[in-house]
């Protein structure tokens, strides 16, 4: 167990037990402050304001530029006569208030821009406070890591984790989900059961008990100080990230599938 939590150093490891509120499953823990106002304003930021809101994480700030919020994925607007997820208008509605008419500061991450040419930053408040943090304290999104943009990762995920505990917004209700009972692709929080775990040249596999598999490339094993291995079958997992429906598959390969890129993707349920 101690292993399947493993992470590269004392900071990362405060981070999953913020997330998950395993501290005593951890090697080392630092209890995280859950309070949205624990999340430092970094520097190098610069001053923005908001013309729109699009969703929970979206916005269109005065200048032009469309910010994806880092850190945090909210629950999906409806578009083109398919219903809004749970919760995505009270997150649209949250950040609109928290954005409406004040100057806000806004730190664009590491990785500048997403796929569709989106901003990727962290943006706070007039009074210095995390949008994101807010957000995720509130219950109304979920916090996920992506390297490069982890800067304020652990602060999210203590901020998630006190919205968990107290079953805030979409926590009211358990949001996980069997693997078994997958049938979309998009972003999901799942659980399931590890069958087999194989090692390719470009990636690590990790199959579970129904048609997800999980991918770890080469280039995000680092983050991980113990790779999974045949040990792993049986564990079951809670497992969250954006799903890629590939289609039907062919020689007994998954049809959905989701990329590991950070180790605060994967949490252990049980050993065996």
């Amino acid at each position: 167990m101690q292993a399947l939590v493993a992470l590269a150093n004392e900071k990362k490891a405060s981070l999953v037990g913020a997330f998950f509120l395993v501290c005593s499953l951890l090697a080392s823990c630092v209890q995280a402050e859950p309070p949205a106002a624990s999340c430092a304003v970094p520097a190098g930021g610069e001053t923005v304001y908001s013309r729109s809101v699009t969703d929970g994480d979206t916005l269109r700030l005065a200048d032009g530029r469309r910010l994806r919020l880092a850190g945090i994925n909210t629950p999906e607007i409806g578009r083109d006569g398919k219903a809004s997820e749970p919760w995505a208008q009270a997150a649209r509605r949250e950040l609109l208030a928290l954005v409406d008419d004040e100057p806000l500061q806004l730190k664009v991450g590491a990785g500048p821009r997403d796929h569709y040419g989106r901003t990727l930053g962290y943006l706070f408040d007039s009074h210095g406070r995390s949008v994101e943090a807010q957000l995720l304290q509130a219950g109304l999104g979920y916090a996920i890591v992506i390297p490069p943009n982890d800067a304020l990762a652990e602060c999210y995920l203590a901020a998630e984790a006190d919205a968990r505990q107290s079953r805030r917004g979409l926590w009211q209700s358990d949001p996980v989900q069997s693997v078994g009972r997958l049938e979309n692709g998009g972003f999901q929080l799942l659980r399931g059961r590890v069958v087999a775990v194989t090692q390719t040249r470009p990636a690590l596999w990790i199959d579970l008990d129904g048609p997800l598999t999980l991918r770890l490339e080469r280039r995000d094993q680092a983050h991980f100080t113990a790779l999974p291995d045949s040990s792993w079958a049986g564990r079951e997992l809670e497992v969250r990230g954006w799903v890629v429906d590939r289609g039907e598959q062919q020689n007994g390969f998954r049809r959905f599938m989701i990329n590991l890129r950070h180790p605060a993707q994967i949490h252990p349920v049980s050993t065996h």
